[in-house]
Formats: C-alpha cells, sequence, structure tokens
C-alpha cells in the first residue's frame, strides 16, 4: 500500500534521491550503501502499490521486448517495463515535473523489487545523469593504486577474468570495486568513476570514487598484445558500452560527445590476451608508459 510518511534518500554520483511510499526491506542490498542524507533532493519518486496508472492516449515513441516509452507534448516521460517472459508489465513510471516521478509497481510482483535491475529500471537514472555529464558504463571497476583500471567489452569477453587475474598476482595494489558497471562523470579534463548499486553477476559492489587511470578494451587471444586501432574504432567500442537513451536525440549526441571526450583525454587501450600472469605484466608495463 501507499505509504508517503516513508522517505529513503540515496545519493548516486552527484544525484540527490527521496523514495517515499516503499520501504527499506524492499530496496536491494547494493542500493542501501548509497544512503546518504542530505537536506534538499534533486529527484522525488513515489511509489504505488494499490493505484492503477492511467496510461497514456499516445503511441509509443520507443518500444522494446522490455520496455514501452512514451512522450507527453510537454516533453515528459512515461515508461512501461515489462517482464520479457511473461510479457506482463511490472511497473508504469509517469514522470509528472522535470524534477518528480509517479512509480505504479504490480504488487504481484513485490518479490522482484529488491532485484538490482527491477528496482533501478524504475528510478531511470541515466536520463537525469547525462544532465551532469554522467553515463553508466559497462565495465569491471578495478582500483588499482588508488585509480581506476577499467575493463570493458562485450558480455562474456572476459572483463570479471582479468580484473580477478590483477587481484591474484597484485593483492597488494588491485581491488575490484564493480564486477559489472560503474558511473563515469568528468569534471574538467578529470574523468572519475564513481560507485553503481548495479553489478551483475559479480557480486562485487562497492560505493567508491576514483579517478580514471585507463580504459582497456578487451578481446581474447592466445597471444598478449596492445592493438593500434584508429581512434574512430576505440570510439565507437566505447559509446557500445555506455547506457545510452537512443530515443532521445540530445541524449544520444551527449554520449557521443562524452565518449569522443573520453578517448581523446584518457589513455584507452585494445588489448588482446589470454588468462596469464604476463597478460598483467605486459598491461601494466603499457600503463606505466602511458602515465608518465
Amino acid at each position: 500500500n501507499d505509504n508517503p510518511c516513508i522517505m529513503i534518500r540515496l545519493t548516486i554520483g552527484n544525484l540527490h534521491i527521496q523514495l517515499e511510499g516503499i520501504d527499506r526491506v524492499h530496496l536491494p542490498a547494493n542500493t542501501l550503501l548509497f544512503e546518504s542524507t542530505f537536506k534538499e533532493a534533486d529527484l522525488y519518486y513515489t511509489f504505488h502499490t494499490d493505484r492503477q496508472p492511467r496510461l497514456p492516449n499516445i503511441p509509443p515513441v520507443y518500444r522494446k521486448p522490455d520496455i514501452l516509452v512514451f512522450r507527453q507534448p510537454s516533453g515528459l516521460e512515461s515508461r512501461l517495463l515489462i517482464l520479457p517472459d511473461s510479457q506482463t508489465a511490472y511497473a508504469y513510471l509517469e514522470e509528472t515535473d522535470s524534477d518528480h516521478t509517479e512509480i505504479y509497481f504490480n504488487p504481484a510482483y513485490t518479490s522482484l523489487l529488491n532485484t538490482d535491475t527491477i528496482f533501478h529500471s524504475m528510478l531511470a537514472l541515466e536520463k537525469h545523469l547525462v544532465l551532469q555529464n554522467s553515463f553508466v558504463f559497462h565495465c569491471s571497476y578495478l582500483d588499482f593504486e588508488g585509480k581506476a583500471v577499467l575493463f570493458s567489452g562485450p558480455s562474456g569477453i572476459g572483463k570479471t577474468t582479468h580484473t580477478n587475474l590483477w587481484c591474484q598476482y597484485l593483492p597488494d595494489r588491485a581491488k575490484v570495486l564493480n564486477g559489472d558497471k560503474c558511473l563515469l562523470s568528468r569534471e574538467g579534463n578529470t574523468f572519475y568513476a564513481n560507485g553503481w548499486p548495479i553489478c551483475g553477476s559479480s557480486g562485487i559492489c562497492h560505493n567508491k570514487r576514483r579517478e580514471v587511470r585507463a580504459i582497456v578494451l578487451l578481446q581474447q587471444a592466445p597471444e598478449n598484445r596492445l592493438i593500434e586501432e584508429k581512434k574512430i574504432l576505440t570510439f565507437r567500442r566505447v559509446l557500445e558500452q555506455l547506457t545510452v537513451n537512443y530515443w532521445n536525440r540530445e541524449f544520444t549526441d551527449a554520449a557521443m560527445t562524452f565518449a569522443d571526450s573520453l578517448v581523446s583525454t584518457l589513455p584507452c587501450f585494445t588489448y588482446a590476451c589470454n588468462i596469464s600472469r604476463e597478460a598483467v605484466d605486459t598491461l601494466y608495463q603499457q600503463l606505466i608508459t602511458a602515465n608518465k
């Protein structure tokens, strides 16, 4: 049932978020790592479980098996979120202004609320973070000697395996802070990796912020070697791993600008490697050279 008296405050990146009508017991464990205190929120979400939403009488601007996106003439957005396997909607979110969103959650799926991906799909934070020059990046986020080295690439390429090698062979200097994602932000000419409350199957999630030292785009290969690539290819590989609402032209343009500045500013390596100590040593030497 609606319970507007309960308020939960989160800070993710630089966004202060206030949730009402939902109990802490329903929040994912990783989300609770981002609990915070502040006087005024940037975004307000109100959850409802006993009221049916009135869906907009307009065609969606974007459609996939798990989401329908609607845009009102005012520019405000609504999303219907769907479980693809059952084709059943589990939530409908509707912006009432630029800072406030009403979330209507199907009470039949309360047991799914504390699933990271389900819960955060309802907040749609990526569309608000873009205004702060921040983007979710698919990577394994490694703290190495106090700075972030981000191992990225398509699912199954070996990101977790490779970061585990660094922790195995350099245990005093390397620690995985998130096994699947980070929130990338830019301040001036410096990029930071921030914690993100979704970590995939890795189970490794820490709310930590580090300056980014390098981005490593992984490929599998029998021998270890750095691949010289044209900047446009590196740009495409980085852009593919950013979370982008491609139905929003402004969002897409901002993501492309962000990806371009990322590969122009930071060391970005395409690294073909195997699973060995040498794979760590070869890349480590490259990091030393690039950061001199």
